[in-house]
């Protein structure tokens, strides 16, 4: 498998919810994630259980040190 490009997994509900979402683009879907401290990171793309990408600079540095853990929801953007 090549995991080019993916930061980390989400948990199995999580991603399990995410699937539910209509489709953003190319199998992918565009969400917010909502973490433990009420912070919420916006429009990152989520590929089955992995999470791609984040659209914005500062949200994108965020989920390189993100602990997968520490997320609490997901929300659709589409």
């Amino acid at each position: 498998m090549n995991n080019y490009g993916v930061k980390f997994d989400l948990p199995e509900e999580l991603a399990e919810k995410a699937a539910q979402f209509p489709e953003s683009s190319y199998g992918a879907n565009l969400v917010t994630l909502v973490l433990k401290d009420a912070r919420q990171v916006p429009h990152v793309s989520v590929a089955g259980r992995s999470v791609i990408k984040a659209r914005e600079a500062s949200a994108e540095a965020l989920l390189s040190s993100l602990n997968p853990s520490d997320i609490v929801d997901v929300l659709s953007e589409v």
